[in-house]
């Protein structure tokens, strides 16, 4: 995220505090790194020391997860259009519900995301989660920037300690590295050849219920809807994670896929919080020919009052992996929430990341920039 990017509001003393944590861990204010910065420093109460101490802790964390060391030639990929075909699972890539490899003998990683906060009678009781979705360009032509590209997003799940992630644009190849690299979460993936979803899960605070795969019917382009039940922070959760026909082109199916999404989450169990998201491809006037947020639906970015400098996931005058001759900025990347009729989900904060420059290719991780969100929960003790 480039100083720019930052609005501190005339917050002389937050801009200096995050210039001071840059300094002494050695990121890089021209490189993007205040974004992070920024991040570690709210979730430490702007406390400078308590933020490098986090900074440091999930550094070191994640410097015990070995990297592999190189991956194959990745397969010739089919076009988004292709339609699927039944296969063999492909070498290195989990089937639906399969968890990452065991991390025995490796210290987890911190769980700081993760926390509850004491009550008395009569107030609310807290407990946290955070949530990353991101659209990771598994497809992108240059394939020899895969493995570096991918294990940037790997690097920022170890930094930032997520318990859910969303990812669109996996396939097979990269969900290798994922799995290997991350063996802390549980990688349930919504396809098995060409591109599809996947939600990782933190083994330490998110428990697995169960997990399902719809395809959309008039899909041409092998979208879905990845749907896990969990338990995480004291609530019950589903999980809608889902990739919705891209392109202008495509803008009336897309608008039917939102329309099922929505059902999804109308109808879902009614002590539930639902949570739906990915890279919806969605321009606001298509969730107008939708019908509009159905009642009890909100936009998350919004409920976070809706922070400009993480509005737009896809901005091609700052991101140029796709090298478009055109600049444009879209709010692809989206995420709704239908609260439980229990304990209420409340965002908390609502960025974006990603946008650092890798030192090997000289890309961004992704020609999306991924959201992170964190979020309360919120029950009235008796």
């Amino acid at each position: 995220m480039a100083n720019s990017d930052i609005d501190f509001s005339g917050n002389d003393l937050q801009y200096s505090a995050c210039v001071e944590f840059c300094s002494v861990t050695g990121l890089l204010i021209e490189e993007g790194d205040i974004g992070l910065a920024q991040f570690y420093l709210e979730d430490s109460g702007w406390n400078v020391n308590i933020a490098i101490q986090k900074y440091r802790q999930a550094q070191s964390d994640a410097h015990l997860i070995e990297e592999p060391d190189s991956v194959p030639d990745p397969a010739a990929k089919r076009p988004k259009t292709s339609d699927a075909s039944s296969a063999p699972n492909p070498a290195g890539a989990p089937s639906a519900s399969a968890g990452a490899p065991s991390a025995a003998g490796r210290k987890p990683a911190s769980t700081k995301s993760t926390s509850a906060s004491k009550s008395s009678s009569g107030t609310p009781s807290q407990q946290k989660f955070r949530l990353i979705t991101w659209n990771i360009d598994g497809l992108d032509s240059m394939e020899h920037t895969l493995q570096e590209r991918t294990m940037a997003v790997c690097d920022a799940v170890k930094l930032y300690v997520p318990d859910v992630v969303y990812l669109q644009e996996v396939i097979p190849l990269s969900c290798g590295l994922i799995s290997s690299s991350l063996p802390d979460y549980k990688l349930i993936v919504g396809g098995q050849q060409d591109y599809f979803t996947a939600v990782l899960l933190k083994k330490t605070t998110v428990q697995h219920l169960s997990d399902d795969i719809e395809p959309f019917p008039g899909t041409v382009m092998q979208r879905k809807i990845q749907t896990v039940q969990v338990k995480c922070a004291g609530a019950d959760l589903t999980l809608m994670c889902s990739h919705l026909e891209s392109t202008k082109d495509f803008a009336t199916e897309r608008v039917k896929q939102l329309k099922i999404a929505f059902e999804h989450m109308k109808t879902a169990a009614v002590h539930n919080a639902v949570i739906f998201g990915g890279d919806l491809n969605l321009r606001d006037p298509e969730v107008v020919k939708a019908g509009g947020l159905p009642s009890g639906v909100s936009d998350i970015w919004q409920l976070s009052g809706a922070p400009p400098d993480a509005k737009f996931t896809w901005d091609t005058s700052q991101n140029d992996n796709l090298r478009l001759p055109f600049k444009v900025k879209c709010r692809f990347d989206r995420l709704y929430l239908r609260q439980a009729s229990g304990p209420k989900v409340v965002p908390e904060r609502f960025s974006l990341i990603g946008k650092k420059r890798l030192p090997g290719c000289h890309r961004f991780p992704s020609d999306h920039w991924g959201i992170v969100c964190d979020f309360k929960v919120e029950e009235e003790t008796k």
